[in-house]
């Protein structure tokens, strides 16, 4: 992309951008329209060349010139070329494409700061005379108008943005777009306040070579942090203040013609800075742009620390969340096992004794626990693990009669009667057979725990919509039932209301493999009425998932 600026003449303030195609300059372009009347209807072309940028005059009344002298044919476009056409006068600014360095990325001396003397008087820096820029100011509204964008998109960039890394990326790249920047980073201080680390380097594509460092005066950024102000430094290579004396730096030296660095703060705390700098044949910063650039210090500074205030506090709730994670399981797991110990007991008392009654009833406990770790083991594992479902194309009645069988062995341990009616209209369609059985099968298991021995039954069918294209796969209990403000409450993960024998992790699971599916589940429930649980599968829209997965994968 190419930037074009308008430094003089009737759309003076305008920026005009172009992509990498070719773009007419002129009254009746469509690309840059300029509303001069000096100059021709089509008056000049640029055209991208090989990463470069290509100007001709196109045979237009009052000529084409770079930088005072007429164009005579193609001529390659450098950065900061100025552009006179009539009475308008433009700058180019380059292709704008940056290389882009960010936190572990950058070899911690990629930032050369020379080791001259650090004292130099504050005024001296922070003044600057606007009479010396080598172009004409932009308009005030403008810069307001800019200013305002910058502002805007930087307290967008701290609501969405909780990474303090991401947030110093993001408030650099606000910059480069609404600035002119040859080159900019920011250094941070480390840990202990000793030392400061650049955490994001930014440079225009050609200013610096290939491991080539970045240098800077470190006069300029130990007087920002010595007195905790943005400092400007503009025109450095004509101003005698900034020239060679003996035993110190030249800011010359290091070609930082116009200069803003300020400080990054919390209150009074220092926590970095922002060091941005472009050539004065390109761009000589203002007093405006010295005092957007403090303010966004200011802002990035309080925006830090409030990231990392989260980070913490998210931290501690991870570690209190998984601290009652590992609490719960243990409990869980150290009840199985009891479990499984009993059993093992009564094992060993039959074979002492050669009693087959006692070792039959000792390895149905044991049996029985087993089935229980195995159950929250897979279900640990599915409701832990993020990942797309594998949708094949499956007959949903077989799933779930699959499901039912597995059941019926609990139910018949628990004196239950469990019943199951398919609707056999039900086409086959995409699902991911493992998770849907699953599903399923925690929602029996859960309908099968719910209701009263003997007196107790769980019903299991499955519908189809083919007008509305759902499949309901649908559990009824008559159980006691779910208060109506209680019914989210039982998917939370690791609350259960079977005491011991429940896991806390089944309606959780079976909830994140239906929306995995892009379905819902619903519950119909009252106290003293039973329960229905009903899965929801939208089988149009997993037709769509499963068609953009096959392409993918062709």
């Amino acid at each position: 992309m190419a930037i074009l600026h308008v430094l003089q003449g009737p759309d003076k303030g305008r920026t005009f951008r172009t992509m990498n195609e070719s773009a007419i300059l002129g009254r009746e372009s469509e690309q840059i329209p300029l509303t001069d009347r000096t100059i021709s209807r089509q008056h000049a072309q640029i055209s991208p060349d090989n990463g470069a940028w290509i100007l001709k005059d196109l045979n237009s009344a009052n000529g084409t010139y770079i930088n005072g002298v007429r164009v005579r044919g193609p001529v390659r476009l450098k950065h900061g070329d100025q552009i006179k056409m009539g009475s308008t006068l433009i700058v180019y600014t380059g292709d704008q494409s940056v290389e882009k360095l960010s936190g572990s990325s950058i070899p911690r001396d990629m930032i050369d700061l020379d080791a001259a003397s650090p004292s130099l008087d504050s005024a001296i820096l922070a003044s600057s005379n606007p009479e010396d820029s080598v172009i004409i100011a932009q308009p005030e509204l403008t810069e307001a108008a800019r200013a305002w964008k910058v502002m805007s998109e930087i307290t967008a960039a701290i609501g969405a943005i909780i990474d303090p890394e991401q947030l110093l990326e993001r408030v650099m790249d606000v910059i480069l777009e609404e600035m002119p920047v040859d080159r900019g980073f920011i250094l941070m201080y480390d840990r202990r306040g000793e030392e400061l680390i650049p955490q994001v380097v930014r440079y225009r594509r050609g200013v610096r070579a290939k491991k080539q460092k970045i240098t800077t005066s470190r006069r300029i950024i130990q007087h920002v942090l010595d007195h905790k102000s943005a400092v400007l430094c503009t025109n450095a290579a004509d101003d005698k203040r900034f020239r060679q004396d003996a035993g110190q730096d030249s800011i010359t030296d290091f070609g930082l013609h116009s200069v803003i660095c300020a400080p990054i703060m919390d209150k009074d705390l220092l926590l970095g800075v922002i060091h941005i700098d472009s050539a004065a044949a390109t761009h000589t910063y203002t007093q405006e742009q010295l005092r957007l650039m403090g303010a966004i210090g200011q802002m990035t500074g309080m925006a830090i620390q409030n990231a990392r205030l989260v980070q913490q506090q998210m931290q501690m709730a991870r570690l209190a969340a998984t601290g009652e994670t590992v609490a719960y399981l243990s409990h869980h797991i150290k009840n199985v096992l009891q479990g499984i110990q009993s059993g093992g007991d009564l094992v060993s008392l039959g074979l002492r004794n050669q009693k087959l009654d006692t070792i039959k009833q000792g390895w149905e406990i044991v049996e029985r626990n087993l089935e229980r770790i195995l159950r929250l083991s897979t279900n640990m594992l599915a409701f832990s693990k993020a990942r797309e479902p594998r949708l094949v194309q499956s007959y949903l009645n077989k799933i779930v009669a699959d499901a039912v069988q597995l059941a019926q062995k609990r139910a018949d341990e628990k004196n239950v009667v469990l019943l199951s009616d398919f609707e056999e209209t039900i086409p086959p369609m995409p699902l991911d057979p493992e998770g849907i059985h699953q599903a399923t099968l925690n929602i029996i298991g859960n309908a099968i725990d719910a209701v009263a021995p003997k007196t107790g039954t769980v019903h299991v069918s499955t519908l189809f919509d083919a007008e509305q294209g759902i499949a309901d796969i649908v559990v009824s209990d008559n159980g006691p039932g779910i208060e109506h403000e209680k019914i989210e409450e039982i998917f939370e993960p690791f609350k259960s209301s079977k005491g011991q024998a429940g896991t806390g992790l089944g309606l959780a699971v079976a909830r994140k493999v239906i929306r995995e599916h892009h379905g819902r589940i619903v519950v119909e429930s009252r106290p003293g009425e039973g329960t229905t649980f009903r899965l929801r599968l939208p089988v149009q829209e997993l037709s769509r998932a499963s068609e953009e997965t096959y392409s993918t994968l062709q």
